[in-house]
C-alpha cells in the first residue's frame, strides 16, 4: 500500500523518537522560506530529513557542511590537496552509495552536502536508520579527509543554518 506524505512524516518522527536524539519539526519554518519542501526535521546537530513537494515516492536524509571563510580559501581547484580531497570524497561516497554536492557561492566553495534517500515503499525503521547512519558516517569520514588534506582545516558544520538553506535551495 502506498504511503501518503503525512504517513511518511509520522513514521519518520516515530523512528527518530526511538533514538532519543533531539529533533525539531522545521516544516513551518522551511515552508515560509521555500515551497519546494513539504516537511522537514532537523535531527541532532546536523542531519536533515525532508520530503520534497515534487517527489511523492521518497524522503531525503542529508548533512550540509558549511565551511568557514578561512577554510574556503583552501578549497580551490589549483590546490593539489583539494583535488585529492575531491577524489577521496567522491570515492567514499560512491563506495557507501550516498550522493554529494559541493556548494558554491559564485566561485568559492562554501559547503558540501552529503545525502541519500529512502523510497516510500521501503520506508521502515531498519532502512531509515541504516540510511541515516550511512549519511552521518560518510559525513564524519569526509571531515577526516578534509582535515588530513589541509592542516588547520576546521571543517566545522555550521548547523545553525539548516532552516536558511535546504539541500535544494
Amino acid at each position: 500500500m502506498v504511503k501518503t506524505s503525512h504517513q511518511m512524516k509520522e513514521l519518520v518522527e516515530e523512528f527518530i523518537k526511538i533514538t532519543g536524539v533531539n529533533y525539531e519539526d522545521q516544516s513551518q519554518k522551511i515552508r515560509e522560506k521555500s515551497q519546494a519542501i513539504e516537511w522537514q526535521y532537523r535531527v541532532g546537530t546536523n542531519v536533515i530529513v525532508s520530503k520534497n513537494v515534487n517527489r511523492d515516492d521518497r524522503i531525503y536524509l542529508n548533512v550540509n557542511m558549511r565551511f568557514s571563510p578561512d577554510d574556503s580559501k583552501l578549497l580551490i581547484m589549483t590546490n593539489p590537496s583539494f583535488s585529492k580531497a575531491i577524489m577521496e570524497t567522491s570515492q567514499i561516497c560512491t563506495i557507501c552509495d550516498v550522493g554529494h554536492q559541493w556548494i558554491k557561492d559564485k566561485d568559492v566553495v562554501v559547503g558540501l552536502a552529503i545525502f541519500s534517500h529512502v523510497d516510500e515503499q521501503g520506508l521502515d525503521r531498519i532502512l531509515f536508520h541504516s540510511t541515516w547512519d550511512n549519511v552521518a558516517r560518510v559525513s564524519g569520514h569526509v571531515q577526516k579527509i578534509l582535515r588530513s588534506n589541509f592542516s588547520g582545516f576546521s571543517s566545522q558544520n555550521n548547523s545553525g543554518q539548516t532552516t536558511e538553506k535546504s539541500m535544494y535551495g
